[in-house]
Formats: structure tokens, sequence, C-alpha cells
């Protein structure tokens, strides 16, 4: 993936949340409020979403009662989503370091 910048890094731990990121790509598009996970598996990057809001107007609950999201971007496959989720983590660590320190949950 060609090379993409973080412009801004927004630490927020909370379970495997390990912050928000902006993310400026090659073409000039920013994508805000990039997801920054760290699990055991190791750190990966998620795209934005947004809640999902009832005919009511109310957001949509799980039968766990936490709120449901849909996808504001995809991808169209999972190879493509891990090299795009890659790029983000190497870009984060190239210009925060310690975005990751304290390890994955």
């Amino acid at each position: 993936m060609a090379e993409l910048t973080i412009t801004e890094w927004k630490p927020l731990r909370r379970n495997s949340l390990r912050g928000f990121a902006t993310v400026t790509l090659p073409s000039g598009m920013i994508l805000h409020e990039i997801l920054i996970h760290n699990t055991p598996d190791g750190p990966w990057a998620a795209p934005p979403s947004k809640p999902m809001i009832g005919r009511d107007g109310v957001a949509m609950k799980d039968a766990a009662g936490k709120a449901r999201y849909s996808p504001i971007i995809s991808f169209a496959d999972k190879a493509t989503r891990e090299r795009w989720s890659s790029a983000i983590i190497a870009a984060l660590l190239a210009s925060y370091p310690d975005a990751l320190a304290g390890g994955a949950e």
C-alpha cells in the first residue's frame, strides 16, 4: 500500500481499543476516527462506523444491550482490509512509537 500518514492520534484505552487516528491517504483523502485496537493476536485498525438507528430514531441494540453499528467504508476482500490495517499500524508506530504501549487485551 502506498505511504499514508497519521495526522492526529487520540489515545483512549478501553478493552482492546487504544485510540483513534486521523489518516491522510496519498490521494489527499482524509479518514477520521480510525479505531486502533491491540489484542493478543496483534494490533489492527478498523474503519469508522455509525450507530444503526431504528425507525423510531433511537439507536438499535443487540441482544446484550450493546449498540449496533454499520460500516461507513468497507473493503473488497479480507486481504485488502488486512493490508490497509497493517499500513495504518505501521504509520501509527512511525509517528507515535508509544501508541500501543501497555500491551494487548
